[in-house]
């Protein structure tokens, strides 16, 4: 199908280096996964370096991957059993008639602890969605979920999205293209909002998160139907003990500094000061259904649908 080669078209080739763990038995399953550098990994992480996948028979291999779509033609491929990819992503897959499944999730946005922020200038006057009149935003994506927050963000908060300008530009040069003014502004997550806002550069304008709703999952597991079918113990295995990872994870959001630093190649001491991004627990169809209805309604996917048939729930 074209609207298939479409989706896969432009996903880079997963990595090889995988992160390092653990011993392993010999007796225990591979199951290769990847991840994105970001913090919501600590779940994975921690349940990789304290055995709770070994204990359910699993040799989990964590590779990370520089993007959240960026494993999606690896899963598809079959050298990668599961990934991590933003919520919209999989929407759009689903619709696309490729055979992905949520299993899990991973970052949760809600209104106590955001994990987005839109970016702009010190002495930029927006404020709020009134201000952004022919305002020109980036983001990595135009069809991704932190654009998609921009619109909802401005027209909640008194603008019209009809009025924006998009351009896409690559992530690591966004925050260099607000402070020249070439674009007004962006959505963005941690560590670089925390590193953009507590050193002056740009200044948080609010969260654009919030628009699509109080509570959702932003990003989550996945892998396909066709292995849910024919590994269900590992997938049962690799899910329930993300499942007691996460729960110790968000209980011990400083420990998890600790775990993260060699993943980010970044500073405990800076992750330690950074609010932990919140991962969830369960599958509630609850979480994902706003970000589908919110890109249906922006156009970004062709039609909504129930959050249930794109999520294989494991008891």
């Amino acid at each position: 199908m074209i609207e298939r080669r479409t989706f896969l078209t432009g996903i880079a080739a997963a990595g090889t280096a995988f992160y390092p763990r653990t011993g392993r038995a010999a007796t225990l399953t591979t199951v290769n996964v990847s991840s994105s550098l970001e913090d919501d990994a600590a779940a994975l992480l921690y349940g990789i370096h304290n055995g709770l996948f070994a204990r359910r028979g699993l040799d989990v291999r964590l590779q990370p991957a520089s993007v959240g779509s960026a494993a999606a033609a690896a899963i598809a491929g079959g050298s990668l059993q599961f990934a991590k990819s933003s919520t919209l992503a999989m929407a759009a897959g689903y619709l696309h008639g490729v055979p992905f499944t949520i299993v899990a999730p991973s970052t949760l946005s809600t209104t106590e602890i955001p994990i987005a922020g839109l970016l702009v200038r010190p002495d930029s006057p927006i404020r709020s969605g009134k201000d952004c009149a022919g305002r020109t935003f980036c983001s990595s994506g135009l069809r991704d979920l932190k654009s998609l927050s921009i619109m909802a963000w401005v027209d909640q908060t008194g603008g019209d999205s009809k009025l924006l300008k998009f351009v896409e530009i690559p992530s690591p040069a966004t925050l260099e293209a607000i402070a020249d003014g070439r674009v007004d502004g962006t959505a963005i997550s941690n560590p670089v909002l925390y590193d953009a806002v507590s050193s002056g550069q740009l200044r948080n304008a609010g969260n654009p998160f919030d628009a699509i709703a109080k509570r959702f999952v932003a990003s989550a597991w996945f892998t396909t139907k066709d292995y849910v079918a024919s590994s269900p113990e590992v997938v049962r295995g690799f899910v329930l003990a993300l499942r007691e990872s996460a729960r110790y994870a968000m209980a011990h959001p400083a420990e998890m500094a600790e775990v993260l630093a060699p993943f980010l190649h970044d500073d405990i001491a800076r992750l330690r000061k950074m609010n932990r991004t919140t991962v969830g627990i369960g599958l509630d169809p609850r979480e994902y259904q706003p970000v589908i209805d919110t890109a249906a309604k922006y156009g970004i996917l062709s039609r909504s649908f129930p959050a249930p048939e794109f999520l294989t729930v494991v008891s």
